[in-house]
Protein backbone atom coordinates (compact mmCIF):
# COMPACT_ATOMS: atom_id res chain seq x y z
CA UNK A 1 0.00 0.00 0.00
CA UNK A 2 1.36 3.40 -0.94
CA UNK A 3 1.69 5.99 1.83
CA UNK A 4 0.17 9.37 0.96
CA UNK A 5 2.12 12.23 2.49
CA UNK A 6 -0.14 14.64 4.37
CA UNK A 7 2.15 17.68 4.44
CA UNK A 8 -0.74 20.15 4.68
CA UNK A 9 -2.23 18.51 7.77
CA UNK A 10 1.19 17.91 9.31
CA UNK A 11 2.08 21.59 8.95
CA UNK A 12 -1.23 22.56 10.59
CA UNK A 13 -0.37 20.33 13.54
CA UNK A 14 3.16 21.75 13.77
CA UNK A 15 1.78 25.31 13.83
CA UNK A 16 -0.28 24.64 16.98
CA UNK A 17 2.37 22.80 19.01
CA UNK A 18 2.67 25.34 21.81
CA UNK A 19 -0.98 26.35 22.04
CA UNK A 20 -3.06 25.32 25.07
CA UNK A 21 -5.93 24.05 22.94
CA UNK A 22 -6.95 20.40 22.85
CA UNK A 23 -6.22 18.94 19.43
CA UNK A 24 -8.58 16.35 17.94
CA UNK A 25 -7.96 14.40 14.76
CA UNK A 26 -11.05 12.87 13.18
CA UNK A 27 -11.72 10.96 10.01
CA UNK A 28 -13.26 7.86 8.56
CA UNK A 29 -11.61 4.49 9.07
CA UNK A 30 -8.35 3.96 7.19
CA UNK A 31 -8.04 7.62 6.21
CA UNK A 32 -4.51 8.03 7.60
CA UNK A 33 -5.07 9.40 11.11
CA UNK A 34 -2.55 7.03 12.70
CA UNK A 35 0.03 7.63 9.97
CA UNK A 36 -0.40 11.38 10.40
CA UNK A 37 0.21 11.02 14.14
CA UNK A 38 3.29 8.86 13.44
CA UNK A 39 4.66 11.59 11.15
CA UNK A 40 3.92 14.19 13.84
CA UNK A 41 5.64 12.05 16.48
CA UNK A 42 8.70 11.74 14.22
CA UNK A 43 8.74 15.52 13.70
CA UNK A 44 8.58 16.15 17.46
CA UNK A 45 11.32 13.61 18.21
CA UNK A 46 13.59 15.12 15.54
CA UNK A 47 12.98 18.81 16.27
CA UNK A 48 12.10 19.24 19.92
CA UNK A 49 14.74 18.59 22.54
CA UNK A 50 13.51 16.81 25.65
CA UNK A 51 10.56 15.32 23.80
CA UNK A 52 8.72 12.68 25.78
CA UNK A 53 6.25 10.72 23.67
CA UNK A 54 4.71 7.40 24.55
CA UNK A 55 2.97 5.49 21.77
CA UNK A 56 0.61 2.69 22.80
CA UNK A 57 -1.18 0.72 20.10
CA UNK A 58 -4.04 -1.01 21.90
CA UNK A 59 -4.55 -3.31 18.90
CA UNK A 60 -1.32 -5.12 19.80
CA UNK A 61 -1.47 -8.05 22.20
CA UNK A 62 1.60 -6.89 24.14
CA UNK A 63 -0.43 -3.96 25.53
CA UNK A 64 -3.33 -6.08 26.83
CA UNK A 65 -2.19 -5.43 30.41
CA UNK A 66 -2.83 -1.66 29.98
CA UNK A 67 -6.62 -1.77 30.23
CA UNK A 68 -6.85 0.54 33.27
CA UNK A 69 -5.28 3.89 34.04
CA UNK A 70 -3.57 2.39 37.11
CA UNK A 71 -1.58 0.05 34.84
CA UNK A 72 0.11 3.07 33.22
CA UNK A 73 1.77 4.13 36.49
CA UNK A 74 5.21 2.72 37.08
Amino acid sequence: MKLIEREHYLSKMINVIDTPDIKIITGVRRSGKSKLLEAFKEYINNNEKNSNIIHVNFNLKKYDNLKTSEALYI
